[in-house]
């Protein structure tokens, strides 16, 4: 009787079971069931696809950044003239900066001047000139030439040392000896030269220089120094005025020595005589420049008949200078 109590209870809960299996299966009734199945989502859980990001617009791209400039290189060195027609100025040539000019003049003259900057505050240079004149016995005035000299100057700019200082240079020439006529001659100057630019169209020039000559035969020698400072040293100046940016005008003053050949025993064999030039510095470019104008040999003789026109070529190269500034 108890056996049979278990086996219709044991019945009973078999049957329970099989019928919420069924009422459970979805579709085919042979699919087992998940005894653990997830939790269906609802629409408020479910989670919408990311959109896509918008392109951005050409004001939103960001250019790449340029690439540094580089600095910028320093511009050329101006031309800087050491020199008037005749007179010498307190000024210098740049470092490096090669000059070269050559003239004629009415009177069959010929001069060759060539010089190079040193390190801004010198330069060297070679010459010929046609202004060192001979007289023989009592005859006309004539030139020596070529009269070859070497040139060595050396100074500071303006506004170097101090405010307002004038440009400043010291500069000495000496000429190789020359024998003509018989006799064996040299000449030497020592000179102070000082420049300075007042505003932008005028430039004033002053200095001293201080010259010494001989003459010397097989049997003797006349010497300037000989006969005291006072015939050696002599004031010098002139000016420029730029009515145009590629044009001077330029008028100088600056004394020169003459050597008289005749009796040595007899006074002033050497004597100092003041030549006055005015002209024109014309910029054809930026390394050529024309020069003409009208050269007094001795204006205490007023003989406008000795009076020369001239005129000579002038080349600047910066190429040097420049190659030194770029490796540097």
């Amino acid at each position: 009787m108890r056996r049979a109590k278990v086996g219709m209870l044991t019945s009973g809960l078999l049957a329970m079971l099989w019928w919420n299996t069924a009422d459970a299966q979805v579709g085919d009734p042979n699919t087992p069931v998940d005894p653990y199945p997830e939790p269906e989502q609802t629409d408020d859980e479910v989670q919408p696809e990311p959109e896509p990001e918008p392109e951005p617009t050409d004001d939103e791209i960001q250019p790449e950044p340029a690439p540094a400039p580089e600095e910028p290189k320093p511009p050329p060195a101006p031309i800087v003239f050491p020199h008037l027609f005749t007179a010498p100025t307190g000024r210098l040539l740049p470092a490096a900066m090669i000059y070269s000019s050559t003239g004629v003049d009415t009177g069959g003259g010929i001069k060759s001047d060539f010089r190079v900057g040193l390190g801004n505050v010198a330069e060297f240079g070679l010459a010929t000139t046609d202004t060192i004149r001979k007289i023989v016995d009592d005859g006309d005035p004539e030139r020596i030439q070529p009269y070859v000299l070497a040139t060595f100057k050396m100074g500071v700019r303006e506004d170097l040392l101090f405010e307002h200082q004038p440009a400043m240079s010291i500069g000495f020439r000496k000429s190789f000896e020359h024998n003509t006529s018989g006799r064996d001659t040299r000449v030497a100057s020592l000179y102070f030269a000082a420049s300075r630019d007042i505003g932008r169209k005028f430039a004033v020039h002053a200095g001293g220089v201080f010259w010494d000559a001989s003459i010397k035969t097989d049997t003797e020698e006349v010497l300037l120094h000989d006969k005291g400072v006072n015939k050696q040293l002599r004031a010098f100046g002139g000016f420029e005025v730029e009515p145009l940016d590629d044009a001077l005008i330029i008028v100088d003053l600056f004394w020169v020595p003459e050597l008289r050949f005749r009796d040595i025993s007899l006074p002033d064999n050497i004597t100092l005589t003041p030549t006055l030039s005015w002209g024109v510095r014309y910029k054809v470019t930026e390394s050529a420049l024309l020069e003409s104008g009208v050269r007094v040999p001795d204006i205490q003789d007023v003989n406008l008949l000795d009076a020369q026109i001239f005129g000579q070529f002038t080349f600047v190269s910066r190429k040097l200078s420049n190659w030194l500034r770029d490796i540097r």
